[in-house]
């Protein structure tokens, strides 16, 4: 497993490592390792990773999980192929991201300014990716394909505004030094969350999962859903596991993603 680009602070990590047991490993890697490096987990292995262009060997792992990651990252396909290939025969991979569509088609006219500018700001980010892997998934020679998706409605004075206006703060530098908002502006995107008639859309988070067909079956062994997992491999936000529901039975998605610390 892996934790990639976003500097994860490792709650999946933490889960995987309960989940595998003393019998499984995980290994969760980021560009930035310094929350991950804070946890002391005896089945845990920590890399430095770029999943663009460092490797695993392949067959490595029993499951592969990236989660807002792909959105940042150009050729996204071809960083998805690497990762399968880092599936054992039976493996699965689970890719999550997060979707702009909703927010841009918000009604607020404050908030929907965001998502452009986001664009215009980070050339390289996918204002779609949550939607690009429905098909994406389908062209890596998967079986067993799933998917599921969540909304974010965002509302004034809960965890979840606070996530966002934590994340408008933390690239407020780079929307106003791209031309592309003034430090008012992002000052009233940022008000505009604690108005009291504020109701809008947030991110769709979408995953979608399949398995490699296992070998010497033609991929028609299903196996055991709750089997140990060799360890983990994954890139930049990623993780491992496998469960009855799909390839894994995490914690609830909400506090997987945002409104919680992870």
């Amino acid at each position: 497993m892996t934790d990639h680009a976003r500097h994860g602070r490792g709650s999946m990590a933490r889960w995987l490592c309960e989940y595998v047991g003393p019998a499984g490993r995980v290994t969760a890697t980021d560009l930035d390792t310094g929350f991950l490096s804070e946890l002391s987990l005896p089945n845990l292995d920590v890399l430095r990773h770029d999943v663009t262009s460092d490797e695993f060997p392949a067959g490595s792992f029993d499951l592969v999980h990236v989660r807002a990651v792909l959105m940042h990252l150009p050729d996204r396909m071809s960083v998805l192929r690497r990762m399968v290939s880092w599936l054992a025969p039976g493996g699965w991979l689970l890719a999550e991201d997060c979707d702009f569509g909703m927010w841009l088609a918000d009604f607020d006219p404050i908030w929907v300014a965001h998502p452009r500018a986001w664009h215009e700001a980070f050339p390289n980010g996918s204002l779609a990716q949550g939607r690009a892997v429905l098909r994406q998934i389908h062209q890596l020679g998967l079986e067993d394909i799933g998917a599921d998706a969540e909304l974010d409605i965002v509302r004034p004075g809960t965890a979840l505004s606070e996530f966002y206006r934590l994340s408008i703060a933390a690239m407020a530098g780079q929307l106003i030094s791209s031309g592309m908002m003034t430090g008012a502006e992002v000052a009233r995107l940022e008000a505009r969350l604690d108005d009291p008639d504020f109701l809008g859309c947030g991110f769709a988070f979408i995953g979608a999962w399949g398995r490699r067909p296992s070998a010497g079956n033609g991929g028609n062994d299903e196996g055991s859903p709750l089997q140990p997992v060799r360890g983990p491999g994954s890139s930049q936000d990623c993780r491992s596991a496998r469960s009855a529901s799909g390839p894994w039975a995490g914690p609830d998605r909400g506090a997987r993603r945002r409104g919680q610390p992870e």
